[in-house]
């Protein structure tokens, strides 16, 4: 019954996180976001180069049996989680570059989680676990669907007023609140159905698992760094890159192992794991990325030369750009 549990509630909340991130998109935010594209391609390569293979090779590393090895690529593989959108505003960082980076990420899972999938787990590992592909897409498409349904809502939403607010303002609001709810409630319930698995599985997964996130963000902050992006850029693809959408890669291996219950178990435990610790490491990184920012207040000089290495010219940023940088 709390496995069943487990999928519904999973199921509900890529529904609401695609929507609500769909509906917190803009025009507005790929235009500024594209006006550093290579901002945008470094966040791509950190999450969906980086982060499969190093969740791979520490599987590998700890020894993990391949069961469990499976669900430590599909970690590795997920797309961004909502809240980093969140935990970017909190940190001072680029919202425009991390809501974009967020919708691209989810609408490439169509496509990466897949291939990694193929290449990592059915090539590399020679796993015989037989993956439902059908259910595969089909929980992918859980997400990707209401993203666009958000998406096309905030398009033409600019007049039907609800109570003072815009539709698209309450569907943002809406799935604010439910998405952390039933986040919680998504970790708790799979907690409740796996704990003897996680039990069995011993320290090496959860070593692994408090490695990943922290791990994740830093790569993201120190490539950005390498090419000279600047520091609100660089805590912006630090965060889409750590911090990966656990509660989708739970729904996913619900889905797509079925006909293979000791498969779908032991691959629930590292992104469960991961979804623990999210709760832990998260809270430290944003207030490490908070005292940061006092000693890296962005200057217009900062930013400006952030766009030179993009577009090779000399451009005033605008007064409207530097009054929304400061603040």
């Amino acid at each position: 019954m709390s496995e069943k549990a487990a999928q519904f509630i999973s199921l509900a909340f890529l529904f609401i996180v695609g929507l609500g991130l769909g509906a917190s998109t803009t025009l507005d935010d790929f235009k500024k976001a594209f006006k550093t594209p290579r901002a945008v391609a470094i966040g791509f390569l950190s999450q969906y180069l980086f982060m499969p293979m190093a969740a791979f090779l520490l599987a590998l590393a700890f020894q993990l049996r391949k069961e469990i090895v499976i669900g430590a690529v599909l970690i590795g593989c997920s797309p961004g989680g909502s809240t980093s959108n969140l935990y970017t505003y909190w940190s001072k960082g680029d919202v425009a570059l991390s809501i974009t980076m967020s919708f691209m990420s989810t609408i490439a899972a169509f496509v990466m989680m897949p291939f990694w999938i193929w290449l990592l787990v059915e090539n590399a590992l020679d796993s015989e676990a037989k993956v439902d592909w059908f259910r595969l897409i089909f929980s992918l498409l859980m997400i990707i669907i209401p993203t666009v349904l958000g998406l096309t809502i905030r398009r033409y939403n600019t007049e039907r007023k609800i109570g003072n607010k815009f539709v698209w303002e309450w569907v943002e609001i809406l799935t604010s609140i439910l998405g952390v709810l039933f986040l919680i409630v998504a970790l708790v319930i799979s907690l409740l159905a796996y704990w003897n698995y996680i039990y069995d599985a011993g320290y090496q997964v959860w070593i692994m698992c408090i490695i990943l996130q922290p791990l994740g963000c830093a790569f993201g902050y120190f490539f950005s760094k390498i090419f000279g992006m600047s520091s609100q850029h660089m805590l912006t693809i630090s965060l889409e890159t750590g911090v990966q959408n656990f509660v989708l890669t739970i729904a996913v291996v619900q889905l797509s192992f079925q006909s293979d219950k000791d498969t779908m178990e032991y691959a629930s435990i590292v992104p469960m794991c991961y979804g623990f610790l999210y709760l832990f490491w998260s809270p430290v990184i944003i207030l490490l990325f908070r005292y940061k920012s006092k000693g890296l207040k962005e200057t217009g000089k900062d930013i400006q030369n952030n766009v030179d290495c993009e577009k090779n010219i000399k451009s005033p940023i605008s007064d409207e750009g530097r009054k929304r940088d400061e603040t």
